[in-house]
């Protein structure tokens, strides 16, 4: 249940489309949600609060006040309240009084004082649709933050066919599991977990194994892949169905067989559960044929096995973590504390046969978590429980881990950036509002606390903000165009890769020399803060990004926020629906859903492959070849997004040099491929990289 404890609003207008609030009520609750509906009065019409009032367990509200005795029904407190709003289905009358402001019913003055975020997914006949006023609405419903779920094709109410049908209420549940997912310390985590026995052949009738069920390994699976990792999972012979639709199941018998797949595994993932009963040893031969009954004693010669917790336990990176379990008869924590040193885990799930309800197929167990740090006793739960136990403790080591590789406890700020001022086409007006301004920016980057983190002074990120002023006034004014770049170390070299790089053209704002740079998230009035601050969350979001798979979502929201927020600061580069690229379309292309490839393949581009190339130059660099397909991904995901393009150009050169003289013909044409269909303005380059293989 991915929504258990979520408090959601959902909101019901009078459209044909009720009915699925219905099914869209039950599926919340399933997944463990709260749900207080709000009504419009024309929504009744179409759908009883008696229906949705026995689905949700809570009284609808609709009025402002109840006629029996004049209570009132707080919009406020439901503001408060929530988690989540989401208006299914909304008609383009509601659309049209959410964008204006206009409270004259209890949904769209409770949509007013939402402090949570609002989903909205449109219903209505697809001319209306169309309209370029419910577009308008829409855009600028979208500019406020809130997330559209797009309606789907199909007949309608009209009989008519086209755009417009309410999104289906499963496809709108999974949204919002997404969103809540994101920030989720496993979402996005490629997470391996090892379950089940393994059946080491005597001969084509006859194994040893011993009696795991398999249980609790397919348990930490489901609450894995719940919780947003992708899992794969390995599991020895056991009859259990795969707990969850998005898991990669591998099935094994042998234990040779499951450390073979274990270990090319586990080279690609971020942590390991290693919950198999694995065999430690196999018969040294293997009968062909069946062995017949003789009056003979029979002695079968054993080999031991391959030590899968110890094999992946010397491969280990430090950015990985790895998990055992130790199934005790005797001298239980003793075993278990030599097993978590010399296997090199990070943690160890301690369960013992003494334990009644513990151990083998059953559907309960009581464990130990033992790692070096702590010793934390849990009693007897159902093996569900337990997973999220186990799931918690490892999320807990993840974050941890996480931190190790960005920035940490010292006394220094986040950015180190270089401002200059070029004020060329400027002539025979007061220098110094120039050099004050230079000055005041500096210090403003430099200075201000960016995040919740502290930085060493060599891992402060360097980046370059040079303002080309196009016209000043006297009075303040100013015009200017900025060059962003931001730039990351390679780790073991004196080479620093582009991380960033974007000119952003027509910027406006007022400054005096005796004006106070200030900035309000919470309260937009500055567009020179704003701007700054928009590429600051955005640079340190990228960084982070490209230490840990998605690890900048906080701060990447905070820049999407600022996107969203600043539409009235009069720039065009913050307002959407912009004919042209703009920076409010750079945040919003890398923040889609469908550009996620993009955001992964920032941490496999920089972190496992220019990190690794002084060390192992052809592994680097086809890890960096896979990164062209997740680009290609994204590409196709989304072809007119700008952001895959403008990756391209400001990598343009590095990408050239990895491939100079380097790699096959075949990998170096699959590449070109990639880059030429994503920006062929740039062919000349790339022709120059197919060119180096001959």
């Amino acid at each position: 249940m991915q929504l258990q404890g979520k408090k959601i609003v959902l909101g019901v207008t009078g459209s044909i489309a009720a009915y699925k609030a219905a099914l869209l009520v039950r599926l919340l609750v399933k997944e463990g949600a709260e749900v207080q509906v709000v009504m419009t009065p024309s929504a009744k019409e179409f759908i009883t609060p008696l229906t949705l009032a026995t689905l949700s367990g809570r009284g609808v509200v609709s009025e402002f006040f109840h006629s029996a005795d004049g209570t009132w029904n707080s919009h406020v407190e439901l503001g408060l309240w929530a988690d989540a709003m989401i208006v299914a289905p909304a008609t383009a009358a509601t659309i049209g009084k959410m964008a204006g402001g206009i409270a004259d019913n209890m949904l769209v003055t409770t949509y007013l004082s939402m402090k949570a975020p609002v989903f909205i997914a449109p219903a209505m006949d697809l001319d209306m649709f169309a309209h370029p006023s419910t577009q308008r609405n829409l855009d600028i419903l979208h500019s406020y933050g809130n997330h559209i779920i797009e309606p789907a094709a199909g007949e309608l109410a009209s009989h008519l066919c086209g755009k417009g049908r309410m999104e289906e209420p499963h496809i709108i549940v999974e949204k919002l599991k997404d969103f809540f997912l994101a920030d989720s310390p496993l979402k996005g985590k490629r997470l391996l977990i090892t379950a089940g026995p393994t059946y080491e052949k005597i001969d084509p009738v006859r194994f040893i194994g011993n009696y795991s069920s398999g249980k609790m390994g397919f348990a930490i699976a489901r609450e894995c892949a719940l919780q947003g990792a992708d899992v794969t999972l390995v599991a020895g012979p056991v009859a259990l169905k795969t707990p969850h639709s998005s898991i990669r199941r591998i099935d094994v018998e042998s234990a040779q067989e499951m450390c073979d797949v274990a270990t090319e595994e586990f080279a690609r993932c971020d942590a390991a559960v290693l919950s198999a009963a694995v065999a430690d040893y196999r018969p040294s031969e293997q009968a062909v044929q069946k062995i017949k009954r003789t009056a003979d004693n029979m002695r079968i010669e054993l080999s031991p096995n391959p030590d899968i917790a110890a094999t992946l336990g010397k491969s280990k990176r430090p950015s990985q973590l790895l998990v055992g379990f130790a199934l005790e008869t005797d001298n239980a924590e003793a075993n278990a504390r030599l097993k978590l040193q010399k296997k090199n885990l990070d943690f160890i799930v301690l369960n013992s046969l003494q334990d009644e309800g513990a151990g083998f197929a059953v559907d309960t167990n009581k464990v130990t978590i033992i790692d070096n740090d702590s010793r934390v006793e849990y009693p007897l739960k159902n093996k569900a429980a337990v997973a999220r136990d186990i799931v918690a403790h490892l999320k807990k080591l993840l974050l941890v881990c996480l931190m190790m590789f960005l920035p940490s406890f010292v006394d220094a700020q986040e950015l180190n950036a270089t401002v200059t001022l070029n004020t060329s086409k400027i002539q025979g007006t007061n220098t110094e509002v120039f050099t004050v301004l230079k000055d005041g920016v500096t210090e403003f980057i430099n200075n201000r606390k960016w995040t919740q983190y502290e930085f060493e002074e060599h891992e402060r990120i360097s980046c370059n903000f040079t303002f080309v002023v196009d016209s000043y006034s006297d009075d303040g004014s100013f015009v200017c165009t900025l060059m962003v770049q931001a730039t990351r170390p390679v780790f073991g070299t004196t080479y620093s890769s582009v991380l960033f790089k974007y000119e952003d053209k027509g910027i406006r704002f007022k400054y005096q020399p005796y004006d106070r740079l200030e900035f309000n998230e919470d309260n937009l009035d500055n567009n020179l803060t704003a701007l700054i601050a928009f590429y600051a969350y955005m640079i340190i979001g990228m960084d982070f990004d490209s230490m840990g798979e998605l690890a900048g979502s906080e701060y990447l929201n905070k820049a999407q926020s600022i996107a969203g927020n600043a539409q009235n600061l009069g720039d065009s580069g913050w307002r959407a629906g912009s004919n042209e690229n703009n920076r409010y379309t750079v945040i919003d292309d890398y923040m889609n859903g469908a550009m996620e490839p993009l955001r992964r393949l920032m941490y496999r581009y920089h972190r496992l492959g220019l990190d690794t190339m002084f060390k192992n130059a052809d592994g680097g660099r086809k890890i960096i070849t896979s990164c062209m397909d997740m680009l290609k991904e994204a590409y196709d995901n989304r072809p007119l997004a700008y952001v895959t393009k403008l990756f391209t150009e400001y990598k343009q050169d590095e990408i050239v040099n990895i491939y100079s003289n380097k790699g096959g013909a075949e990998e170096k044409k699959a590449v070109v491929r990639i880059l030429s269909e994503i920006n062929p303005s740039q062919m000349d380059a790339w022709d120059s990289i197919e060119k180096s293989a001959l």
